[in-house]
């Protein structure tokens, strides 16, 4: 029996190290998310919102190789998102240029967003 309370003894010690760090690594995110510029923070409200909405078992953002189309899509979900915020609105202008670049903007955004949860995921684990 001593045996058996060891063992479940050290693994919840492991468990404590992986919280631990994935504190630490929490903590770190946001000081640096602190620092976006306003509009760029907004955009990473908008991103993080998506993705707490894809926060579930079985989620395509868990797979071993989430689907491109499916990060592109969300990615236009997004952007349109945007025509509601009227301080986003003016980053889309008519020019096709600046649209594209916050397409691109919001797209690297969310796949460093996915990234981040996939890394504290497997840490929690």
């Amino acid at each position: 029996m001593e045996g058996k309370k060891s063992k479940f003894y050290y693994r919840s010690m492991e468990n404590r190290k992986g919280f631990e760090s994935a504190a630490g690594v929490e903590e770190d995110r946001r000081l640096m998310e602190s620092y976006y510029p306003r509009k760029a923070g907004l955009l990473k409200a908008l991103v993080a919102d998506q993705c707490d909405r894809l926060e579930y078992e079985g989620s395509f953002i868990y797979d071993e190789y989430p689907d491109r189309r499916n990060i592109e899509r969300i990615c236009r979900e997004i952007c349109s998102e945007v025509r509601d915020y009227p301080e986003l609105r003016a980053m889309e202008k008519d020019r096709e240029r600046e649209t594209e670049l916050l397409g691109e903007l919001i797209g690297a955004l969310l796949c460093q967003e996915i990234h981040q949860r996939r890394c504290m995921r497997k840490l929690l684990r």
